[in-house]
């Protein structure tokens, strides 16, 4: 259907929101996650989805709304392969010039009507920061709730060690959004291994010397199924999988990629030279010991993480 033919809906007034959606095989899910996106209160949105080659009827639900003008769909030939490069994908082809906000949206969650408002007054307010996330409550198919909160006690050095929260809750500035994008296209070798797209967004707003808002609240529900592609690390069995994980040194791969994104961001952040000179450098003397107490000073946002980590460090594993 042409874009003509589709009825244009009338703008609200608010701030203008670019909403990147990625989705692959979320055909029971991406209704109601694409509902809850138009029912935004108080902003004046375009949607964008691109699918990562689909085998179920993820882009038969998409087509449903077709005739809303705030939505534009895109269907790659090749699959990128992760959620992750996807994103990155989305982010490669679509400037946002005519925006002031941009925001993350997963095909499987469900937005509360205020979400990007919100988002965008406390961007507003701030004037510095550059980046917004919240926290979730995760919900269960049976009827399981848990608030899912993250620390907002950020250090020196967390955004080489994690990212800012759940991805699907960012809210950027579009200036920020621009840098952040020409810094994807131009440096393509460097972000295909990254397997958090939200973790180096986080990383290089901070390398670059900006804020980051934490919102306490949820913004939405974060839906849990066998087909996450992170999901709630909640309990022992999240932490057995955290714990494996690291062991097989998918954890230090993961902190390689991002301290080779900031190193070549930020070459004169003094934490990100510190960091790279110890952890990017060939083998050295007790470069364990040093690796263990770096994260003790303060590697990430809880304290009790930073223990595991430099547990995780003399164990050989980072």
């Amino acid at each position: 259907m042409p874009r003509s033919s589709r009825v244009q809906r009338p703008r609200q007034r608010g701030p203008r929101v670019l909403v990147l959606l990625a989705c692959y095989n979320g055909a029971r899910w991406i209704g109601q996650q694409l509902e809850s996106i138009l029912a935004q209160h108080g902003v004046d949105l375009h949607i964008v989805v691109r699918d990562d080659c689909s085998s179920d009827a993820t882009m038969a639900e998409i087509a449903r709304f077709h005739a809303d003008g705030r939505i534009d769909l895109w269907a790659d030939r090749q699959p990128t392969g992760s959620a992750a490069q996807n994103f990155l994908a989305l982010i490669r082809d679509n400037p946002a010039d005519e925006f002031d906000f941009v925001a993350f949206a997963d095909q499987d969650d469900s937005w509360y009507p205020d979400k990007l408002a919100t988002a965008c007054r406390m961007l507003t307010n701030s004037r510095c920061a550059s980046g917004y996330s919240s926290s979730t409550l995760a919900t269960w198919p049976n009827g399981r709730t848990a608030l899912l909160a993250h620390s907002a006690r950020v250090t020196p050095a967390d955004f080489l060690f994690e990212g800012a929260g759940q991805g699907c809750t960012y809210v950027m500035r579009s200036p920020f959004y621009a840098r952040m994008r020409a810094f994807a296209i131009r440096h393509r070798s460097l972000t295909d291994p990254v397997r958090y797209h939200d973790w180096m967004v986080y990383a290089l707003a901070r390398s670059w010397g900006d804020s980051w808002l934490f919102d306490s609240s949820p913004s939405m529900c974060y839906r849990q199924h066998e087909q996450n592609d992170t999901g709630a690390r909640w309990g022992w069995t999240g932490l057995a999988k955290r714990f494996d994980r690291m062991r097989r040194g998918w954890y230090r791969d993961q902190l390689k990629a991002i301290a080779s994104i900031c190193a070549v961001a930020a070459p004169t952040n003094a934490t990100v030279r510190r960091w790279t000179r110890m952890f990017l450098a060939n083998e050295f003397r007790h470069r364990k010991v040093r690796i263990a107490i770096f994260c003790l000073q303060g590697a990430r946002r809880r304290r009790l993480d930073n223990v595991f980590i430099a547990a995780a460090a003399l164990a050989g594993w980072l």
